[in-house]
């Protein structure tokens, strides 16, 4: 059964947190296909580091859904 959990109740902080944490996503993408390739240059550390500054606000304002695999 998956819960979800919301952290604010501020609607508008909700909808910021989770466009942000849509393109945290992308950035996190790219860094792991240029992890694949090896490819350890600016263009790893520029999607790792917008990654890290894009999902600080997911976590503290988005929605996000638990798993609860015991059920």
């Amino acid at each position: 059964m998956m819960t979800k959990h919301q952290s604010t109740r501020v609607v508008p902080l909700r909808i910021i947190g989770n466009i942000c944490g849509g393109f945290a996503g992308n950035h996190l993408f790219k860094a792991m296909c240029l992890d694949e390739d090896e490819n350890y240059g600016w263009r790893y550390k520029y999607h790792g580091k917008m990654w890290t500054i894009l999902n600080k606000p997911y976590r503290l304002w988005g929605t996000y859904y638990m798993l609860d695999l015991d059920k």
